[in-house]
């Protein structure tokens, strides 16, 4: 039976508030055209299911209490693999098709999950892509139950691995057998032995249950419009911004020098532009998932397995006034710095703390978490913004072998956060964070100006410029 972690993913996929994560690598082939490329994917896609045990399983009642895994005695490789064939005149035009496939895919429910595989690789192809060789992108798209967001660039490193593994394997009219002897690993919370304090138990409870008409938060969070009180206008919106390799190295260089990181800037660079962008605002709240990986000895390079912490952090009313006070460009980026720097000091605390006194260690204490997140539709959300950041994917490949030249990873929903920035690089390659939220949860025009604003940060604190978020019109 599925434990609180795994359940967590299934209650919010059939309740339709969260229907998958992506992974889209590009592969590329140099000097070389691929005769027969869905034979190739086909034979390597089988190697990489027989290595990961969660992409050989089902779920069984998850309407239910008590969800539970099933192994599939054989998985037709097939029936895996979606091809598309991009008609597209110009880079952009193809950028644009293959958002929407990614938009269409975050609305799908997976279908007859207690038969079928929780997770489907989609192929697309096009004249537009830049090539002196075979290239293609891949979009690796899963139920969250199965793998967390690490598990994404796990799965494209197996890929790439398969792909230049001459080795053959048997496959039997698309088919492969599952092996009785596979099993998944045990619960999160079964790994990891989370302790929780009296006082961070009470503090939790307190801040759910105190009535609120009595004792109000003295600076609620802007957290957008409300959770929809039913699905039906789900309408998920990606878009990307793209950093370029030279970029990177300065940015990075730039995070070191200030004695922060990449997530600390980013959740500083969101914090600024909405402070600007929503001047009502007296706070933010914003949730950063990390990986507890380190503490239950599972490979972050190797491993599909869910493993997911979460970090809370507000930005204060005295946070929103340094920044709305800043009068120069020098000022603001100075704010940006001390913002992104405390940032970072408190997540490595949180990750230092654990296994002590995480969110995640509370999911025991919630009870049926079918009736906890239907308690959400209808009302105020508990965090503003999320910020994920899955590191740098290194190749280590040869002259000759499949590259990975880009990633990224999407991922939307309708119960958390208004709107997610997720991070992923290529070592050598760009830096690409992917924009996602729901059109219904936060106006576009609002995501424009943050996206926008982000965008033009990125590029000034990679040339060495000060920053002037807000004041782009």
């Amino acid at each position: 039976m599925l434990e609180d972690r795994e359940k967590f993913s299934t209650v919010r996929h059939n309740l339709g508030l969260f229907r998958c994560v992506q992974n889209i690598a590009r592969y590329s082939l140099k000097n070389h055209e691929t005769s027969d490329l869905l034979a190739t994917l086909e034979t390597a896609l089988a190697k990489v299911i027989l290595r990961h045990p969660p992409l050989c399983c089902g779920i069984i009642n998850e309407d239910k209490e008590d969800p539970a895994f099933v192994r599939f005695e054989s998985v037709d490789v097939s029936k895996c693999i979606e091809y598309r064939d991009l008609d597209s005149s110009t880079a952009e035009e193809y950028e644009q098709s293959l958002i929407e496939i990614i938009e269409h895919q975050h609305r799908q429910i997976w279908p007859d999950i207690h038969c079928q595989p929780l997770w489907k690789l989609i192929i697309i192809q096009s004249k537009a892509l830049p090539s002196d060789g075979t290239v293609f992108d891949a979009i690796f798209a899963w139920h969250h139950a199965i793998a967390d967001g690490l598990s994404g660039m796990v799965f494209h490193r197996s890929l790439q691995e398969a792909l230049n593994d001459p080795a053959n394997i048997k496959i039997v009219n698309h088919t492969i057998k599952i092996s009785e002897s596979i099993s998944l690993f045990p619960p999160q919370e079964e790994m990891i032995k989370f302790k929780i304090s009296w006082w961070f138990l009470i503090s939790a409870v307190w801040h759910k249950l105190r009535p609120k008409w009595l004792l109000p938060d003295s600076s609620p969070p802007w957290t957008a419009a409300p959770v929809a009180p039913t699905t039906e206008g789900y309408d998920p919106h990606v878009e990307l911004i793209s950093v370029s390799s030279e970029q990177t190295t300065s940015i990075l260089s730039a995070c070191r020098e200030h004695k922060t990181t990449l997530t600390g800037l980013l959740q500083a660079l969101i914090a600024s532009s909405l402070a600007y962008h929503v001047p009502s605002a007296t706070s933010f709240v914003s949730a950063t998932p990390s990986s507890p990986r380190h503490v239950s000895g599972i490979s972050p390079t190797s491993d599909l397995a869910v493993q997911v912490c979460s970090h809370s952090y507000t930005f204060t009313p005295s946070i929103l006034s340094a920044i709305r006070t800043a009068t120069t460009p020098t000022q603001l980026t100075h704010q940006i710095w001390e913002i992104s720097k405390t940032f970072r000091t408190s997540l490595a605390a949180e990750l230092a703390r654990l296994p002590v006194d995480n969110v995640a260690g509370l999911l025991p204490y919630a009870g049926s978490i079918h009736k906890m997140f239907l308690s959400k539709l209808g009302r105020p959300r508990e965090d503003t913004f999320q910020v994920s950041n899955i590191g740098a994917f290194k190749n280590e490949v040869r002259d000759g072998e499949w590259r990975i030249e880009r990633m990224f990873f999407t991922q939307c929903g309708l119960a958390g956060s208004a709107f997610t920035f997720n991070s992923v690089s290529v070592v050598g390659g760009p830096l690409v964070i992917s924009v996602t939220w729901s059109g219904g949860d936060v106006g576009d025009e609002l995501m424009g100006r943050i996206v926008g604003d982000v965008r033009y940060a990125l590029d000034a604190i990679a040339e060495g410029r000060d920053v002037s978020l807000g004041k782009l019109e």
